[in-house]
Order: C-alpha cells, then sequence, then structure tokens
C-alpha cells in the first residue's frame, strides 16, 4: 500500500482550559430566552390576581374614622360623616387625596390631611379657616343653595363674610384678585363687604370701616383693568389722605388715568385727589 492510499484521521486542535466552550446556537439561546420570559410574566400575572382577590374580599375594611384635631368652628360630626361619605375602597385603596378636597369644601375647613392607622383606622387632622368668603354666580339670587363657601387662610381673620360675584367661568380669578388685594385692605383697617367683576371686566368693591353700618360702608369703582394696583393705590391714598374722614366717603372712582374721585356723604361737589402728591380739595 503506498502512502497516497493511506487515510489519516482528520486532525481537531486540542481546546485548553484557557479557551472559552463552544456557543450554543442561536436558536437554542432565543428559546431558552422565551421560555424564561414566559415564566416571569405567568408568575406575575398569578401574583397579580392574588393581589386583586385580597384587595376585592371583605378584608381591610375600614372600621373607625377618628378626628385628631381639637376643632374650634367646624363641627366633628360633619368632618367624621363626610369622610365616611367619600370612602370610595378599603384600607389599602381608598383614595385619601380625595377624601380630603371633600372635607377641604366644606365651610370653615382651610386643609385636611388624612393618614391610615393600621389596622382598619383612618386619622383625620383639619386646619380651620381663620375666615370665609361667599361665591355667588351673576343672575343667582343669592340663597343659600346658590352659595359656595370659600375657605381663606388662617392668617385671614374677616368679621363679616364677604360676598364675590361673577360670571361661573370668572370664579378662579375673582377669588385670586380677592386673596390679593385682601391683605393690602386689612392693613389700612378696610374690611371688603363685598366684590364683584361684570362679564364686561367692570370691578366694583364694597368696603367698611370699623363698625358694621350703613354710614361707615362706601363702594369703590374700579372699572376696567389692573384692579389690584389700583386697589392698593387706593389703599395707600387713604392710609395718608382719607382716613380721618373715611366715615364721610359715599363713593370712591378709580376710573382716572392719575388719580380718583370721592364723592363725600354731605352731597359736595366731587373732589378731585391726584395721586402724585395727593393734593386735591376738600381732603
Amino acid at each position: 500500500m503506498s502512502v497516497a492510499e493511506l487515510s489519516f484521521p482528520e486532525l481537531r486542535p486540542l481546546q485548553t482550559p484557557d479557551q472559552p466552550p463552544a456557543q450554543a446556537p442561536l436558536e437554542h439561546r432565543l428559546r431558552r430566552r422565551t421560555v424564561l420570559f414566559a415564566s416571569i410574566l405567568v408568575v406575575a400575572l398569578v401574583a397579580a390576581l392574588c393581589v386583586d382577590q385580597i384587595l376585592r374580599s371583605g378584608y381591610f375594611t375600614i372600621e373607625q374614622v377618628r378626628v385628631d384635631t381639637a376643632l374650634q368652628r367646624v363641627d366633628q360630626g360633619l368632618v367624621e360623616r363626610s369622610t365616611w361619605r367619600n370612602i370610595n375602597g378599603n384600607y389599602l385603596t381608598a383614595d385619601l387625596g380625595g377624601i380630603e378636597q371633600a372635607l377641604e369644601n366644606l365651610p370653615g375647613v382651610y386643609q385636611a390631611v388624612i393618614r391610615r392607622v393600621w389596622p382598619q383606622a383612618l386619622a383625620v387632622s383639619v386646619t380651620e379657616t381663620g375666615a370665609m368668603a361667599q361665591f355667588v354666580p351673576l343672575g343667582k339670587s343669592g340663597t343659600a343653595r346658590d352659595h359656595e363657601f370659600i375657605n381663606l387662610a388662617p392668617s385671614n381673620q374677616l368679621p363679616t363674610v364677604p360676598v364675590l360675584r361673577a360670571h361661573p367661568a370668572d370664579r378662579q380669578m375673582l377669588i385670586d384678585v380677592f386673596k390679593q388685594i385682601l391683605p393690602a385692605l386689612q392693613d389700612v383697617e378696610l374690611e371688603p363687604l363685598a366684590l364683584s367683576v361684570s362679564p364686561a371686566g367692570r370691578w366694583e368693591l364694597e368696603l367698611q370701616i370699623g363698625v358694621d353700618t350703613p354710614v361707615n360702608r362706601f363702594v369703590l369703582l374700579a372699572g376696567r383693568g389692573p384692579v389690584k394696583e389700583k386697589v392698593i393705590r387706593f389703599a395707600s391714598s387713604y392710609a395718608m389722605a382719607l382716613r380721618s374722614r373715611g366715615d364721610m366717603i359715599a363713593k370712591v372712582d378709580m376710573r382716572y388715568v392719575n388719580g380718583f374721585a370721592v364723592r363725600w356723604r354731605d352731597d359736595s361737589a366731587v373732589n378731585q385727589v391726584q395721586l402724585a402728591g395727593l393734593t386735591g380739595s376738600g381732603g
């Protein structure tokens, strides 16, 4: 037999320990990953179903609502009843934010905070308001069913409940303006009785000086434009030039570019008061 006729086995290189093992075919790797993903998905679905069944079961029901605040103005029973009425779910699923919002719509409740108390209770903490205002839509009679109470910050102290009137679409703007002008008025001891804005954007403010009597009330016509700036300018002028005769003011007209007009209760001529320098006739 010649050398050409001899058959030799195929020689393959030896795999040394330093060489990485041969990788499985791509198809096998994809199959293993698919199986792993499917297993995780099944476990997650089973866990979700178990949690759903637990939440829907009769367990974790709320058995107690307690008010942790010693209330001075707001009726505690009203707070408790409103809390129960707005619970939608159990101990784990109840929407605490929704309950808090409902409580803050109650007259006299400025802020409500609710926390869960294990295992079956809700604890309610209430910050009472210092004053309230009433929003009455334009065109309404002003009966009790038309009123919406606006709870003001505890720092605001008012002897009366001001009435705010506007078209419903202007409600929030009206409330914001009222909150902005209130500090300037209180700084000069003027109490707002009513604030209104017409659909055309004309502002009118009724103010009270001291004791609640008709003699100590007057109307401020702010017209259109930046009512906040006009009221602040008037408050400054009132403090410097008009306070001594405040109980004689019948009407103030701010619809001037550089000043305002004052009408006195004695029916004297209208007095023009210039904002620049606060000079004018008749004080």
